[in-house]
């Protein structure tokens, strides 16, 4: 009498979408899928295949992309140069020899947002002597008084020390008469270091405060 093999099942993972129909073939009880022929190439699993897009859309998706990429980084550097920080080139003598031409510093363009302006400070205003830009030093604030006389400079009643000029400067008006300035509100006066190369305060008067841009920390 013709016998078998015993027939042992061990079942196996699937990863297909659903459980293929099964048969047995031969002796021995070996499970195959349903339709599988020894020897020839597996069928292809469905969704296996792969299908390009149409290569027109991602490129004008990609340029778009960049254009947006543009924009942002033209409006971040605007926003930076305009409200925080713009480097600057001085230009002339008015400042010798605190800051010299040629020499570039960096114009802190919010500092003053969180602070007033002090006596002191290197600011760049808006000259209206010329309609361009300026760097000159604060010399008086809102509601001082400031008296130049002898080539000195009195801050309310009192000699001004400025430590920060070479010694022997002289302080000189243009007419080389004493001269009286009154600070009301929201006013400065500014003056450059170079006293005797500088056109200043002492020739357009106190400026406001909305004509300091902001300040140079040298």
């Amino acid at each position: 009498m013709q016998t078998y093999s015993s027939f042992e099942y061990t079942p196996t993972l699937w990863h297909g979408t659903e459980l293929p129909p099964l048969r047995m073939v031969g002796e021995g009880g070996t499970y195959i899928p349903n339709g599988f022929v020894p020897g020839a190439e597996p069928a292809p699993v469905p969704g296996a295949t792969l299908r390009f897009k149409d290569s027109g859309n991602g490129f004008f998706r990609q340029i778009s992309l960049l254009l947006l990429f543009g924009m942002l980084c033209v409006g971040a550097y605007y926003m930076i140069s305009r409200f925080v920080v713009t480097p600057v080139v001085i230009q002339g003598r008015s400042m010798t020899p605190t800051l010299r031409d040629g020499e570039c510093y960096f114009l802190n363009r919010w500092i003053y947002i969180f602070k007033t302006p002090a006596r002191g400070d290197l600011v760049v205003i808006k000259d209206p002597g010329h309609d361009d830009f300026a760097v000159k030093r604060i010399i008086a604030r809102p509601g001082d008084w400031l008296n130049l006389k002898d080539g000195k400079v009195y801050l309310n009643g009192e000699r001004l020390n400025e430590s920060y000029l070479p010694k022997g400067t002289f302080t000189t008006t243009s007419d080389y008469n004493e001269k009286w300035f009154q600070l009301g509100r929201e006013q400065y006066f500014v003056m450059g270091d170079n006293r005797a190369c500088s056109e200043d305060s002492r020739t357009y008067g106190n400026i406001l405060r909305g004509n300091i841009l902001g300040a140079i920390r040298n």
